[in-house]
């Protein structure tokens, strides 16, 4: 695969987890107790950047912002693709030595 359709999924991919892991933050809310207890871990971005907003008092209250929300979300999304992405290269070069 050339370096340009391996950016473009790498793009890709960040676009659509950023877009997921905001709307399931504003879905969540509306679902069943037993699923939001479920599935609260999906949230975990947000979650982390408000406890980081409270603890360096940086004043942005994270639940009441939707460009904050998208930020945190794009942030995990980014590092999260990047992981899978070395980890895909290093298994990928363990198969080739094989």
């Amino acid at each position: 695969m050339n370096n340009r359709n391996r950016y473009i999924k790498i793009v890709s991919a960040i676009v659509l987890l950023t877009a997921f892991l905001s709307w399931f933050f504003y879905a969540h809310e509306n679902l069943p107790k037993p699923i939001r207890a479920a599935t609260a871990l999906v949230e975990t971005p947000v979650a982390i950047a408000s406890g980081l907003s409270h603890y360096l008092n940086l004043g942005v209250v994270i639940y009441e912002s939707p460009f904050a929300i998208v930020l945190s979300n794009f942030i995990a999304a980014v590092l999260m693709v990047f992981i899978v992405d070395k980890i895909l290269k290093y298994r990928t070069k363990q198969k080739i030595k094989h």
